[in-house]
């Protein structure tokens, strides 16, 4: 039987590494007792592949695990045991059963969609480089590379850019950018294009898609019996 599940990484979790999270989940599964299956091979490692990782610090209400197991349950029984051996901030909201043949979550999801909320200190600010980046062809950044920093133009893979609340006091906005092998906009990339007054901006994943023409299809939509 295998699953694919959506999950929460909230505040009292925000600075674990993906590392620590995916340890902290195959944890729950051994202590729930749920009878997941091991790879072959010298290592045996269980079947638990996740979707997108999550940089440090940023919080998410859209989270995304697949999980083989050696026979089949209910899902409210699923559910249930796995979130009764796991951390504050980390909580399992939907599951379903998906086809042993489906697609990896790696290899599918292709678009993030982020809220970034911080204090601007003055009002007008945000929607006027909102509008800047849209109306601009290049936004050049810089990454690390093995032997030199390398320079990416991320505009095109930032799909849209929306303001959902100005104010003296905090100020946030959308934003829908693509994400996995074909190209990836890190949403720090995006936030660090506007002067936030006082420390750093609050970033949340409020969706991983994929997308299919102009829709954009949640990994639990796309799995279907």
């Amino acid at each position: 039987m295998k699953i694919r599940a959506r999950f929460t990484k909230e505040e009292p979790v925000r600075f674990i590494s993906h590392l620590d999270l995916a340890r902290t989940v195959e944890r729950a599964v051994r202590r729930a007792g749920l009878p997941v299956l091991y790879s072959q091979g010298f290592n045996p490692r269980p079947k638990i592949a996740f979707g997108s990782a999550l940089a440090l610090g940023i919080t998410s209400s859209a989270e995304y695990v697949d999980m083989e197991f050696a026979n089949g349950f209910g899902i409210d029984e699923f559910l249930r045991a796995i979130n009764a051996n796991l951390p504050p901030g980390i909580r399992f909201k939907e599951a379903k059963a998906i086809p042993s043949n489906t697609a990896p979550l790696m290899s599918v999801i292709d678009r993030a969609q982020y809220v970034i909320t911080g204090d601007l200190g003055q009002d007008g600010v945000l929607s006027s480089i909102v509008q800047r980046i849209l109306d601009s062809d290049e936004i050049w950044i810089e990454r690390p590379g093995k032997k030199q920093r390398r320079r990416i133009n991320i505009r095109p893979w930032i799909f849209s850019l929306e303001v959902l609340e100005e104010g003296l006091e905090a100020s946030s906005l959308s934003l829908l950018v693509q994400t996995g092998s074909s190209g990836n906009v890190r949403p720090e990339e995006v936030a660090e294009q506007f002067p936030w007054a006082a420390g750093q901006p609050l970033i949340h994943r409020s969706g991983l898609f994929i997308a299919q023409g102009s829709r954009l299809l949640s990994p639990l939509d796309v799995a279907h019996h």
